[in-house]
């Protein structure tokens, strides 16, 4: 690590002169602009360019089709490229059909070109508008109301509602894409986004979306029950739904407000209601009448899906109080 004394030249200026390696290496001169940023925890980062770098792939992808393909756009599309240049030999309408689709299923890419034997597609979301906090509250609405909307399809037998449910799956899927993709942004160019959001923030906050994607997975679940299953629910089991589908979108409004605002505190208590909220989703699947099957298999995956959405909720409060400390650290006794 190299060392420089701070000197100060007139009344208020200060100076520190750059390593002479890195000036060399960067053609910095006399008269050269350099561009500071200074992130959330005082660090200074110096850039020669102040634009971000093009960042271009091309992908070959021979004669692939379906999920192989939608596997290798997404990894390059998390990997921050702006723009990918899809090729192959002889390029078929379904793989141009599933290029298509997939880029449907992202936020920003859009298809600029498209020839015989090539597509080109163009990421057109500029690096301001990729805002973490703003997505993660998205993401939160959605998954919010596919659980009231899984569970009120289950309790009236909607069937139209309960395939709207699982439509919103791709909203909450595309949102948790966008906010990986942030985050290797921000380890990638480092000086370009430092300044509203650091990386041990942005980290926590992509973990956040994962546990909120598999909270809406889980509700994709009890919306296909909902769309299969013929089943009148008993009383006792539409009561617990009823009060299970107000608290669970009150604790995950606490749980992102709680990480959003690193309170570590409330994220304890938070914790703490869970685990009795817990104890009472175990009656769900032992009792009821075993006798009848349809209400034993509504009862097991509700259960199922239920103590699975509990515990990623708990998993954000956890989130929040590993960010407190890694932000906020606490004084060693």
């Amino acid at each position: 690590m190299d060392t420089r004394k701070v000197q100060r030249t007139g009344k208020s200026t200060f100076i520190v002169s750059l390593p002479k390696s890195w000036a060399t290496k960067n053609s910095i001169s006399a008269g050269s602009i350099i561009y500071i940023n200074q992130g959330d925890n005082g660090a200074l980062t110096l850039s020669t360019d102040r634009s971000e770098r093009e960042m271009r792939v091309r992908l070959d992808i021979g004669d692939k089709t379906g999920e192989h393909l939608v596997r290798d756009i997404i990894g390059c599309y998390v990997g921050g490229y702006r723009t990918i240049e899809v090729t192959s030999g002889h390029m078929s309408s379904i793989q141009k059909k599933d290029l298509h689709l997939i880029v449907n299923k992202l936020i920003g890419p859009e298809i600029l070109e498209e020839t015989i034997n090539k597509v080109v597609i163009q990421d057109l979301l500029s690096s301001e508008e990729l805002q973490s906090e703003r997505a993660l509250k998205r993401i939160r609405t959605v998954v919010k109301s596919m659980i009231s909307d899984s569970l009120s399809s289950l309790l009236n037998n909607n069937e139209e509602l309960a395939a709207d449910v699982i439509q919103r799956d791709n909203d909450v899927d595309r949102l948790n894409l966008l906010i990986a993709r942030q985050f290797t942004e921000i380890l990638r160019s480092g000086s370009v986004k430092q300044e509203t959001l650091n990386p041990i923030t942005a980290f926590n906050y992509m973990q956040a979306s994962s546990n909120l994607e598999r909270i809406a997975d889980h509700a994709y679940r009890i919306a296909e029950i909902a769309g299969q299953q013929r089943y009148n629910l008993p009383d006792d089991l539409k009561d617990e739904l009823f009060r299970m589908e107000s608290l669970l979108g009150s604790l995950l409004d606490d749980s992102i407000s709680y990480l959003l605002q690193t309170n570590s505190n409330k994220a304890n208590d938070l914790i703490d209601r869970i685990r009795e909220i817990q104890k009472q989703v175990e009656r769900i699947a032992k009792s009821g009448d075993y006798k009848e099957e349809p209400e034993m298999v509504v009862r097991l995956i509700l259960a199922s899906s239920l103590e699975r959405m509990l515990d990623y909720i708990m998993n954000i409060a956890e989130l929040t109080i590993n960010l407190s400390h890694s932000t906020h650290p606490a004084e060693k006794s």
